[in-house]
């Protein structure tokens, strides 16, 4: 027996139409096929869908890398254009950005340094300048951070604001990015020869002053400091000299050391 799924009326097995509503009826083989029909239907969708899934997720990873250097890239120039407005950043931006110019700066150092040395005394610093330049950008890293530093504490007096580090540093080198093309034409300079060594020289310090002035600007900009942001300057400014004196105490005397270590290798005295 079976029932009717219209109005329930029961009636043989065999038949294929309700005899009191006339709906079309199923078999029960029919029925359970159809059924086992849609939980294969089903496995395979639920199989199917995690590689899916997974070849979409590795096509979305291949092409993080040129999405992530183009955002970056619009970060550069919306900064060049508007170094004051708000910009959304990822946190290792300005990072990045500062430590590349330092790098830039450094290599610009050692090409000039070795092209001198070369025409002088047929020879390079080698080993010297190595470990001499890798001092001095772990060097100008930390003075930079050490002004950063000094930011965020006059900041938190000015205004007793919490601020993110990264976020700060993205802020800084946002007003400073400009320093970027300044310090590849100085290290175009750099690779043209002894003729252009003054003119990098030159772009070397407006970048240092740029830079400078980032910091100013930060330890300043606001709306309802709660202390004058004068005096909140004032501790930005003492901050980052403290620091840039003690580094200079540390590096400086390690670098007097190996120039006359240099000296006395080349005079032979």
């Amino acid at each position: 027996m079976k029932k009717c799924p219209n109005c329930g009326a029961s009636m043989d097995t065999d038949v294929k139409f309700c005899t009191n509503c006339g709906t079309k009826l199923f078999s029960e083989s029919t029925e359970v096929n159809t059924n086992s029909n849609l939980k294969s239907q089903t496995k395979n969708v639920s199989i199917s869908k995690p590689t899916r899934m997974k070849k979409n997720n590795n096509s979305h990873s291949s092409s993080q890398g040129p999405i992530v250097m183009h955002n970056y890239w619009q970060w550069l120039v919306s900064s060049w254009k508007q170094p004051n407005s708000e910009q959304n950043a990822e946190k290792w931006y300005g990072a990045t950005t500062i430590l590349g110019e330092i790098l830039l700066f450094v290599w610009g150092i050692s090409i000039a340094i070795n092209g001198s040395l070369t025409q002088m005394f047929g020879s390079t610093g080698g080993d010297f300048t190595t470990q001499v330049l890798f001092e001095l950008f772990i060097f100008l890293a930390l003075v930079g951070l050490g002004k950063v530093v000094g930011v965020i504490a006059g900041r938190k007096f000015s205004f007793q604001e919490k601020v993110d580090f990264l976020t700060l540093i993205n802020r800084v080198a946002q007003l400073s990015n400009i320093n970027a093309i300044i310090m590849v034409v100085a290290f175009v300079c750099c690779i043209l020869g002894r003729n252009n060594y003054s003119f990098a020289v030159l772009l070397s310090v407006i970048a240092l002053l740029i830079f400078d002035l980032a910091c100013i600007t930060m330890a300043v900009k606001g709306q309802n400091a709660k202390r004058d942001s004068f005096y909140g300057l004032l501790i930005s400014v003492a901050i980052a000299l403290i620091i840039m004196m003690v580094l200079t105490g540390i590096f400086g005397n390690t670098l007097k050391d190996q120039i006359q270590s240099l000296l006395s290798s080349i005079f032979k005295f």
